[in-house]
């Protein structure tokens, strides 16, 4: 409603955690939210810090190319499925020139809209933090996402998707996290 309350019914996901996220504002994720009372939910507005504007006759052009570039490789990655990801509103993607020579920062209001080609996935990134550091080449970033398959596709698409989704998952960061959950690292061909 017009104050911010909604009802949501999450009693057959109890296990899934809870992201509340609005335009404008740092999304919150939640994990323990079974009370059966109303809980409240504060969101913090992003606030961006400007410097002082100068208005002068050099374009940034080429060096927002090259920032976008180099948070596009950090962000996304630089594999195969990677180049084939597209951030459809990447004019949304603001960046901090002058703060630090050093670190490059990366805000966006609005979600990014990201779609994942080779695997048929379409991806709303809430980005609440971007930082790459040049001289350490290091870089964090936060935020929320939601995943959606790409359901346009037929069912010979629809098979290549998914044997291309389990090629990239096998071996992966979060293949390796599941299994020393599970305690499956033998069997899954991890060791540590």
């Amino acid at each position: 409603n017009p104050d911010g309350s909604f009802e949501l019914n999450v009693a057959k996901k109890t296990s899934i955690p809870l992201t509340v996220s609005a335009i404008g504002y740092y999304s919150v994720t939640l994990t323990d939210y079974l009370d059966k009372k109303p809980l409240t939910v504060y969101l913090v507005p992003k606030v961006y810090e400007l410097n002082e504007v100068s208005v002068g006759g050099k374009s940034l052009a080429r060096q927002r190319k090259a920032n976008l570039t180099l948070f596009k490789d950090e962000f996304l990655g630089v594999t195969a499925n990677a180049q084939n990801c597209l951030i459809l509103n990447e004019p949304d993607i603001t960046f901090n020139y002058a703060s630090d020579k050093d670190t490059l920062k990366a805000f966006a209001s609005k979600p990014l809209n990201i779609e994942n080609r080779a695997l048929g996935y379409k991806i709303t990134y809430y980005l609440d933090k971007f930082e790459y550091i040049r001289s350490t080449k290091s870089f964090f970033f936060k935020g929320n996402m939601i995943f959606t398959e790409d359901l346009n596709k037929g069912d010979d698409q629809e098979k290549v998707f998914s044997r291309k989704r389990k090629f990239a998952y096998l071996g992966s960061r979060m293949h390796f996290f599941r299994a020393l959950w599970y305690n499956d690292l033998k069997s899954t061909g991890f060791s540590i």
